[in-house]
């Protein structure tokens, strides 16, 4: 009697490690933006993009800046950068498509250069009142293929 109940419990437990990794692959080959799948060569390719945040103060900054950097051995085509202000569990994003009137993005990058912005939070926060509640800022940025790079979270206020 208790072999039966051990068969059961075995049958169950490899029947949901099956479900999870067939729901697991799927997740990982689709492409969050565009629905569609990757292909090996979009995977695998050494495309290296690196997003960096900086504000001018470490508290309730005015500026940030924005600097995205291709460190792989292949250029990176890059889409407008999206801006995701940050509270608790809610999220407000932002995309950038021009700094200071001049049309930046799509972007094409070269391996080893750098593109720098430096973009003023207040002209949000004018926009949007509510987002002077934001704790956290963070952003992200897409390669045409679908590929996803996000920069680390800066904290922009402490509560």
């Amino acid at each position: 009697m208790q072999s039966i109940y051990l068969w059961v419990i075995l049958l169950a437990v490899a029947s949901l490690l099956i479900w999870g990794l067939v729901s697991l692959v799927r997740r990982i080959r689709t492409s969050p933006t565009k629905g569609r799948r990757l292909t090996w060569k979009e995977r695998l390719s050494r495309r290296k993009a690196n997003i960096l945040l900086t504000g001018d103060k470490r508290r309730r900054p005015d500026f940030v800046t924005m600097s995205l950097q291709n460190y792989g051995i292949r250029p990176v085509d890059l889409e407008a950068p999206r801006l995701v202000f940050k509270r608790h569990s809610s999220e407000r994003r932002f995309r950038i498509n021009s700094f200071g009137g001049v049309d930046d993005f799509p972007m094409w990058l070269e391996p080893g250069y750098e593109a720098t912005f430096r973009i003023e939070l207040e002209q949000f926060y004018e926009r949007v009142p509510a987002l002077r509640r934001a704790t956290r800022l963070n952003a992200e940025i897409r390669e045409v293929s679908g590929k996803k790079f996000v920069s680390p979270t800066i904290r922009i206020k402490l509560i």
